[in-house]
Formats: C-alpha cells, structure tokens, sequence
C-alpha cells in the first residue's frame, strides 16, 4: 500500500505537518510539501476554446499522487476552510478531467483519502464544513474517505496536547497496517 501525504502548511512543522507526520510514523511514505513547488491557479477552460495549462509543478505532482493508494491531506484550518495551496491542488484536478476525465476518475475511485485539520477556534465545530468539503470533493471522484482528524492547536507543537486528536491517529493507524 503506498501512502502520499500532501502538506497543505505555509510552514514545515506545523500542528498539521505534526500530525500527519504520527499517522504515517514508519510507513514509507511520499511526501509532499505543496508550499514547496509552483503551483498556479486553475484556469477555467470548461466554456471556451482551451489554452495552454499554468506551466508549473501540477503534473509532476498529480502523477504522484496518482501512483499511490492513500491520499492524506494535511491542512491547517484557515478560515475555517482548506489552505489556500491545498485548495489550489485540488482545483487544478479540473485540470486533470478535462485532460483525461475517465482516465483521472478511474484513479481516484481507486484510493482512500484521509483528511487532517488543525485549528484554534473551536475546530470541531467550525471545521465540520471543511469535512464536508472533502466529503463532496470525494463524492465527486469516488474517492473511498477513510476518515478525518480534527484538532486543536495554534503554537507549534500544542497539537502534542490534544488527547482526542492523538487517540484518533492510533485509531487511523491501525487501518493502514490491516491488509485490505
């Protein structure tokens, strides 16, 4: 079972890089830290003549992705919703379906997704919606969603404090290690 986990922080080692990080302690893992790479934002084609895609790091990483059987996404709750290069990820997979929209569904309903999310202001009831995005990205892409965290944390490393969180990753982890 290969695992990639997609980092959505604007900062290495962050609550969420933290968690993420124990979910998949001792797995090998592909991981990728989105704020490192260029990625541009959608450009919507769907009603007009199609151009030429952003030419950035999107196809490298949604190869990636594509090769493995596990998505985590790791994402700090900004605004009570996605990060802002989490979502630009996820958008550009508009991309990927108009490229080759059998081809890409067929890859994602393939895989299990996991979602990550960190917060301050009451997570576990603001950060619902951005479950419930996910959930409906999943949907879209008959992605199996495998399960969700969502903790509490604003100073790096006060993730460590958050008990439920902490149990949850045990909970999650025993899933990657039972064979399917």
């Amino acid at each position: 079972m290969g695992i990639v986990v997609l980092y959505g922080s604007s900062r290495r080692d962050g609550n969420s890089d933290t968690l993420a990080d124990l979910l998949v302690e001792g797995l090998d893992v592909d991981r990728i830290y989105l704020s490192d790479y260029n990625l541009q934002p959608i450009v919507d084609y769907r009603h007009t003549e199609a151009g030429a895609y952003p030419d950035d790091d999107y196809h490298e990483l949604i190869d990636r992705v594509l090769e493995q059987d596990t998505i985590v996404f790791a994402t700090p709750i900004y605004w009570y919703g996605i990060s802002g290069v989490l979502k630009t990820f996820v958008d550009r997979w508009s991309q990927s379906l108009r490229e080759n929209r059998e081809h890409f569904l067929a890859e994602m309903s393939a895989k299990k997704a996991y979602v990550i999310a960190i917060g301050d202001d009451e997570p576990h009831v603001k950060g619902l919606p951005l479950i419930q995005q996910f959930q409906y990205i999943f949907d879209f892409t008959r992605t199996q969603f495998d399960g969700y965290i969502i903790g509490e944390g604003n100073k790096p490393g006060s993730i460590l404090e958050d008990a439920a969180a902490l149990t949850r990753v045990e909970e999650l982890r025993r899933r990657f290690t039972i064979k399917d």
